[in-house]
C-alpha cells in the first residue's frame, strides 16, 4: 500500500497524500512533477487530480459523463484545453487555437493551469513504470458517501466539516487541524488538502479492483476519470 499516492494541485505546486501500512495518512508538498520523491522507485500507483490524455477537439465523453453525474456540482468539471492549444506560446494564441478546434475560448483560469498540465504529460510520457491515473474528486466524494451527492462546497464550512468526516469514515485517524497546521494557506488551501486525500482514496481503489470511472466507453484508451 505504501506506493499509492493522490496528488492535487495547489499554490506551491502540488500537495500529495499517501497511505501508509497502519491506514494514517502523510503528507508531502513538491513544486515539481519533476521532484525526486516521486523518482524513489517504491510508488506504483498515482492518481492526480488534473487532466491527462486530452483530445483535438477539446470535448471528452468523460466530462459529459461526470458532469451528468455531479448534476448541481457539474460546475466542479474543468473543461481541458485541446491538445495543440496547450503547445501555445501565450494566453490569446492558446484561446485561438481552442475556438477554432472545440467552438470555445479558454478562460484565464484553464491558461493558469496550463504549466501543471504539462508537467502531467511530461510526467506520463516518460514514467510509463508508474501507473497513472486522472481522479476527480467531487467524484470521489460523491463515492465515498455511498454516490450520494454532496451538494454543499467544499469551500463553505458544512461543506468542509461533510467531507472531513467522510474522510474519517475511511482513515479513522486523519486530524484536519494537524494536517493544516503544517503548512500555510498561501500555500496549500483547505480543499487542497481535502482533494489530495479523496484522490489518493480514489487510487487504492483502483488497485483494489472496485473504483468506478466515465465514461464507460472512453474514446481513447485511459481517457477516462476514476473515482
Amino acid at each position: 500500500m505504501s506506493g499509492v499516492i493522490g496528488i492535487d494541485g495547489c499554490r506551491a505546486g502540488w500537495i500529495i497524500t499517501k497511505i501508509l501500512d497502519d491506514q494514517s495518512l502523510s503528507f508531502h508538498i513538491i513544486e515539481n512533477l519533476d521532484d525526486n520523491y516521486l523518482k524513489k522507485g517504491n510508488i506504483s500507483h498515482i492518481g492526480i487530480d488534473i487532466p491527462l490524455i486530452l483530445s483535438e477537439t477539446g470535448k471528452r465523453f468523460a466530462e459529459t459523463e461526470a458532469r451528468t453525474i455531479l448534476k448541481k456540482r457539474s460546475c466542479t468539471i474543468f473543461s481541458p484545453p485541446t491538445f495543440s492549444a496547450l503547445k501555445a506560446n501565450n494566453y490569446i494564441e492558446a484561446s485561438e487555437i481552442n475556438f477554432r478546434q472545440s467552438g470555445k475560448r479558454l478562460s484565464k483560469q484553464s491558461w493558469n493551469l496550463f504549466p501543471k498540465i504539462k508537467q502531467a504529460q511530461k510526467f506520463l510520457k516518460y514514467n510509463n513504470k508508474i501507473n497513472l491515473f486522472e481522479i476527480h474528486p467531487e467524484l470521489s466524494f460523491m463515492a465515498m458517501n455511498d454516490m450520494n451527492l454532496v451538494l454543499e462546497s467544499k469551500k463553505t464550512i458544512i461543506g468542509k466539516k461533510i467531507r472531513i468526516k467522510l474522510i474519517k469514515r475511511f482513515f479513522p485517524s486523519f486530524s484536519f487541524e494537524l494536517v493544516r497546521k503544517k503548512y500555510n494557506k498561501n500555500e496549500v488551501l483547505d480543499d487542497d488538502i481535502l482533494d489530495s486525500i479523496s484522490v489518493v482514496w480514489s487510487t487504492q481503489r483502483i488497485v483494489d479492483n472496485i473504483a468506478q470511472f466515465v465514461p464507460k466507453k472512453p474514446e481513447k484508451n485511459n481517457m477516462k476519470i476514476y473515482f
